[in-house]
């Protein structure tokens, strides 16, 4: 007791150092704390206590800390800290807000005894601005050795973007928030904690038990001092926590295909393909929205920095001629000229599989029925098995062998004709063997058959899944796909390729970018396509029922749709990434804009 009255003197002592800057006075403080207190300057030496926490630790009764808990005068403290919101305010309309705070206020009801504590936490404005000079000189000679890396332009605009403001006068800052759930033993307050934490996800809110660290950290900002507290009590609406802006997953747009700009904020946005669950594109929108360039700058973009093939399919003709417009040579491959070499199939213990995937093709590309498509499978199997070197006309042979009418035999030969003037016979190499690193363009302008084209779409897809066949996850190829209603609106349950490319993702190591029109145009399997596509793009379309929607696949509000979504210009959409809600807006970055 007596030490604790007299360490008020080298108290004294130490003010009086610090405002008449006598060293006298601190020589004396320190000698009266060595020999008033000798294992507490020993503590403030060793970097254990800091002046502040020196006088905390006597004007409190002790407590201690380990990762999710703070033990203060016998009282258990648990901390969750929000990570995640997924969301903000302008998401909602007033009722939908309104059911968002009640349900707030529901889970809080879980558990007894939690504070709310929002904060506002100021960095260091010289140490920030240091490091943003520090990476603005990195990022300059990144670009002054690679000219051409369209990452390192963006992520340097966005510094010096930082730099200006917050020169301008704008303090550096960021948000924490904590739940403090105060308890009578430790097991009670780990328990409510870990019940407030499963409340806050099922409305969207991601918290955490917070490390010993961030809870040191709040100490230290006074948080906790013996007669004050600093919270919102759960009878006040809370509202703060939806004013976070919501953002898709930092590691998935931080990184890799560099799409475009953020409209609101200016933020550059990428996809990163190395964590992403699917590598699909799916974009929709009408005629003159952007599509066709977006689809062109991706798969440039893909070539260049993942070194894989990409393979336009050209179905207008302007793909080939847009590509010369912008300085790039791709190698043109006609399907008329190179045989698609679909009846060869290397693997003959497969022959079973491969018959199926052809009369898949046949059958999708012809809207066959039922009971035409198991007669070609037979047919089909039968020739795989029967010769070395199958051909067309041996299936129409073997057609014509069959126990079935005339009638029936002229209309499947007729077919087998239609596909024989497409798949002509040849002695080089196909047109899939022809494929190797560089910027291909499937010709398929001289086809005016709508059947016929998706015959040739269906029949490359099988031939690449063939010859990309290796049980990896890396990527291997990127095939391009304008018009997609030309085969996705003829596949259904029975007989789908395309969706069992997208379903498998990278298991194949392929790559789909597809777009189309409407969603009308995705056919019966819609919503597989939909749900199942690793990044999708909804572009200008002023139709409030198409952004109605699209609400099913992308996070976007009621007032978005109304103040900004049917107002979006040539090269904008609502873009979004598989896995995470969370919806953005931006100006598509584009060979037209370079």
């Amino acid at each position: 007791m007596e030490n604790k009255h007299l360490i008020i003197v080298p108290i004294l002592l130490l003010f009086l150092s610090i405002f008449s800057r006598n060293l006298i006075f601190l020589v004396l403080a320190l000698v009266s704390l060595i020999l008033l207190e000798p294992n507490l300057i020993m503590k403030l030496f060793r970097g254990k206590l800091n002046f502040f926490n020196l006088f905390k630790k006597q004007s409190n009764n002790n407590y201690s800390i380990e990762n999710g808990i703070l033990t203060i005068n016998g009282v258990f403290k648990a901390f969750l800290i929000v990570d995640d919101i997924p969301f903000d305010y302008r998401d909602f309309t007033n009722e939908s807000l309104r059911s968002k705070i009640v349900s707030f206020h529901k889970v809080l009801d879980i558990v007894n005894n939690v504070d709310i504590i929002f904060q506002k936490k100021g960095l260091d404005k010289n140490k920030f601005l240091e490091n943003l000079f520090r990476k603005a000189q990195n990022l300059r000679v990144i670009i002054e050795s690679d000219p051409s890396n369209e990452k390192a332009k963006n992520e340097l605009s966005l510094v010096q973007e930082m730099i200006k403001r917050i020169s301008e006068g704008e303090p550096p800052f960021q948000y924490v928030v904590y739940f403090i759930i105060t308890a009578e033993s430790r097991e009670e307050s780990l328990a409510e904690a870990n019940l407030l934490r499963k409340g806050l996800e099922s409305i969207g809110i991601k918290a955490r038990l917070a490390s010993r660290y961030e809870i040191e950290e709040y100490l230290d900002r006074g948080v906790i001092r013996a007669k004050e507290k600093i919270g919102f009590p759960t009878q006040v609406p809370y509202l703060t926590t939806f004013s976070f802006p919501k953002s898709p997953n930092y590691r998935l747009i931080s990184e890799g295909i560099y799409l475009g700009r953020e409209i609101e904020s200016s933020r550059p946005i990428f996809w990163n393909l190395n964590t992403t669950m699917n590598p699909h594109t799916l974009v929709i929108g009408p005629t003159g929205s952007g599509k066709t360039e977006f689809l062109i700058s991706t798969g440039v973009k893909i070539n260049t920095l993942y070194q894989i093939p990409v393979l336009f399919f050209d179905v207008k003709n302007d793909i080939k001629l847009r590509l010369k417009n912008y300085g790039i040579k791709p190698i043109v491959l006609n399907p008329l000229l190179y045989s698609l070499d679909l009846l060869s199939a290397e693997n003959k213990a497969n022959y079973g599989i491969y018959a199926s995937q052809i009369e898949n093709i046949i059958t999708n590309s012809f809207r066959l029925d039922k009971y035409s498509s198991s007669i070609l499978y037979k047919v089909i199997l039968d020739a795989l098995h029967k010769y070395q070197h199958p051909s067309w006309d041996n299936i129409i042979e073997l057609i014509n062998e069959l126990d079935i009418t005339d009638e029936f035999k002229i209309y499947l030969a007729k077919i087998i004709n239609k596909i024989k003037s497409i798949d002509i016979e040849s002695k080089g190499s196909s047109l899939v063997e022809k494929i190797n690193d560089s910027i291909y363009v499937i010709d398929l302008s001289l086809i005016k058959s709508e059947e016929l084209r998706r015959f040739v779409i269906y029949s490359i897809l099988i031939k690449i899944l063939d010859k990309y066949n290796i049980a990896d996850d890396k990527l291997k190829i990127s095939l391009v796909i304008d018009e997609a209603w030309t085969i996705l609106k003829s596949e259904n349950e029975n007989y789908s390729l395309v969706a069992d490319i997208i379903k498998r993702g990278r298991g194949y190591g392929i790559m789909l970018m597809m777009a189309t029109q409407n969603i009308y145009d995705l056919g019966e399997l819609s919503d597989i396509f939909l749900e199942n596509s690793g990044l999708l793009l909804f572009m200008n379309n002023g139709d409030k029922k198409f952004w109605e929607e699209m609400k099913r696949f992308a996070n976007i509000s009621e007032d978005e749709i109304y103040r900004q979504l049917t107002f979006l210009g040539r090269g904008e959409a609502v873009i979004r990434f598989i896995g995470d809600p969370r919806s953005l807006v931006i100006k598509l970055d584009t060979l037209t804009n370079a």
